[in-house]
């Protein structure tokens, strides 16, 4: 959370009041989904970069505890997404595919408040979670800006009932700005966990980022483009790394970016610089994307999944994307 998303939290704060959640409230979640599609006045409205655009919804709910959205992770049998917002609130939703791996429809949605390893629900500065990513034994990691911190929950769903376990962090992390801490996250097929800043800068204006195994921290850096930041990373099973940037201008409004990190980089002290991929700007409808889940189906390919943080801000919107990496495969 940067800057940008304090000028809309303001706002926010300006046009609602300062709504805070029913303390002890956990359960099902009411949200009206709202298809999207791109506009058809571009020659070709569903291709962006290396992307094909295969579906899309907006997510609306009254429920005060809605919003938020920043890391997001699909389960492994493609049923399940599963989110953490700025509020401290895990959001899982249950989800269909067609045949063809597209996104057709949204099912029951809960929501519970994430609990701290005392056992109380996250309060406070304590509570903006930005990154969320499955290990490999199953176990959900979620990264926390403002007091910066990594905790391990259990699988879903004990996860959303369950006290967490810290995780070792670098000691340097603790001098990173207040929003700009652990804000794009993810594990590697070998285990480590590759986690990037979103504005703690090295002299040279690259973000620091670091390599973590238990308790060793290898310290690399991404360079960003231009005033795009990093708001989340997917890791592939080749071992190259997808990170998610976004970007907003007074004038020209959000715009979001995928870049594609090869393997070979992912070296101590290097500086990384990613490959875009894809664009991601009008004629599609875009908002703060924070959050990006991939899946690698034998079937339908690689598809990418995004959701975009409304900052509870009723000048935004909560969109959940879906693409495919590559060919189209029909659609």
């Amino acid at each position: 959370m940067s800057y940008v998303i304090a000028f809309f939290s303001l706002l926010s704060l300006l046009s609602c009041g300062l709504a805070v959640a029913p303390p002890g409230s956990s359960g099902n979640l009411a949200v009206e989904e709202i298809p999207i599609e791109p506009s058809p006045d571009a020659s070709d409205p569903k291709r962006f970069g290396s992307l094909t655009f295969l579906s899309g919804f907006e997510l609306r709910s009254s429920d005060r505890r809605f919003g938020g959205l920043s890391g997001l992770v699909l389960s492994p049998d493609g049923s399940q997404l599963h989110a953490v917002s700025d509020r401290g609130y895990w959001v899982s939703i249950l989800v269909r595919h067609d045949a063809q791996g597209r996104l057709i429809s949204l099912g029951a949605m809960e929501i519970f408040p994430l609990l701290t390893p005392e056992g109380s629900e996250v309060k406070g500065r304590e509570r903006d979670a930005e990154a969320l990513v499955w290990d490999r034994d199953g176990s959900l990691i979620v990264s926390f800006e403002q007091v910066h911190r990594l905790w391990r929950y259990p699988p879903p769903p004990d996860a959303f009932h369950s006290l967490p376990q810290p995780i070792p962090t670098p000691a340097e992390l603790a001098s990173a700005p207040r929003n700009g801490g652990l804000e794009a996250m993810t594990v590697l097929p070998d285990g480590r966990i590759l986690a990037i800043t979103e504005t703690y800068k090295n002299p040279d204006g690259s973000l620091k980022g670091w390599l973590i195994e238990k308790d060793q921290f290898i310290s690399l850096s991404y360079l960003p483009f231009e005033e795009f930041r990093p708001t989340d990373l997917a890791a592939l099973s080749n071992g190259d790394v997808l990170l998610l940037e976004s970007r907003f201008g007074l004038l020209s409004g959000w715009a979001a970016r995928i870049v594609r990190i090869p393997r070979e980089s992912l070296l101590p002290g290097a500086r990384l610089i990613g490959e875009e991929i894809a664009r991601i700007e009008p004629p599609l409808v875009v908002d703060n994307f924070e959050g990006m889940a991939v899946r690698e189906d034998p079937q339908a390919g690689t598809l990418i999944y995004l959701v975009s943080d409304d900052n509870y801000s009723p000048f935004q919107r909560t969109l959940l994307l879906q693409f495919r990496l590559g060919t189209t495969r029909g659609n």
